[in-house]
């Protein structure tokens, strides 16, 4: 069970506790600033956009849980499409462009 997991496992081994670094590592050490969630499948094609609200809405705030102002940003710009929406808009940027 992944809440159990999260709850008990130490940090070092915590899965849920590294996705959500991920983010912060991507955007303040690598300059990865965003992330891009494209699934191949038109039954998950609300997917991207359930991710943007979730990590985005989480994770776009200036203060801790405390009420300090942190000085790292904490989340990435996440954007995607399912399928040949995403090919045809924006699959030629990431693959030939030079934009991350």
């Amino acid at each position: 069970n992944v809440d159990e997991h999260f709850a008990t496992a130490p940090l070092e081994k915590n899965i849920p506790v590294m996705m959500g670094l991920m983010g912060v590592w991507n955007n303040n050490f690598l300059g990865y600033h965003s992330r891009v969630i494209n699934p191949y499948s038109m039954n998950l094609a609300k997917f991207a956009s359930h991710i943007q609200q979730v990590d985005m809405e989480s994770n776009g705030k200036r203060v801790s849980i405390d009420g300090v102002e942190v000085d790292f940003e904490l989340g990435e710009v996440n954007f995607g499409e399912p399928g040949t929406n995403g090919q045809h808009s924006f699959f030629q940027l990431l693959h030939q462009g030079q934009v991350v």
